[in-house]
């Protein structure tokens, strides 16, 4: 990772409303199941699972998946060497774009769900697009052709801290 001061930052939370009701019923059974069966030693259900398969499921659906949910963030900076982004937890380190690769920038208005099938990281018209909220971002073409989109709470002030770098050439 560069040592360039970051010049703006942007963090966007995972905001996905009613879309987390797949994530916390499979987290309230897995609690609910935890207690009942290894607190209370009363089986759940007419077949209960063994206690250790319970508890692996309960760590996995009970704690470390809600956690990444609630943890999940896209973090964008504009720095003197060039853009870059993280979407966390999936990339363990940020991704920079230099601003020499970079051909153009525009502002573009989204539907997560209906023009891209929903949030995260997901390949749809051509692009990689990185969604974690809202219907505003940023969408960027490479010099090779390629196109990264990005979601942004502010994309007209991101497009104002790139747009004295983006553009320069060597």
């Amino acid at each position: 990772m560069s040592d360039a001061p970051v010049i703006y930052e942007e963090r966007q939370k995972l905001k996905l409303g009613l879309l987390w009701l797949p994530v916390l019923v499979p987290t309230v059974i897995m609690w609910y199941g935890l207690y009942q069966q290894i607190i209370n030693r009363r089986p759940v259900g007419t077949h209960p699972a063994p206690d250790a398969l319970l508890i692996v499921f309960f760590a996995i659906f009970g704690l470390v998946f809600p956690y990444l949910m609630l943890k999940t963030a896209l973090i964008l900076q504009v720095r003197p060497d060039g853009f870059y982004f993280r979407y966390y937890p999936f990339h363990l380190r940020y991704h920079k774009i230099s601003w020499l690769e970079i051909k153009d920038v525009e502002l573009i208005n989204f539907s997560a769900i209906r023009d891209f099938g929903g949030y995260g990281i997901k390949y749809a018209k051509g692009a990689k697009i990185y969604v974690a909220k809202g219907n505003k971002g940023l969408k960027i073409t490479l010099g090779s052709g390629r196109q990264l989109i990005f979601s942004s709470d502010n994309p007209e002030m991101l497009l104002s801290y790139m747009g004295g770098h983006w553009h320069r050439q060597p």
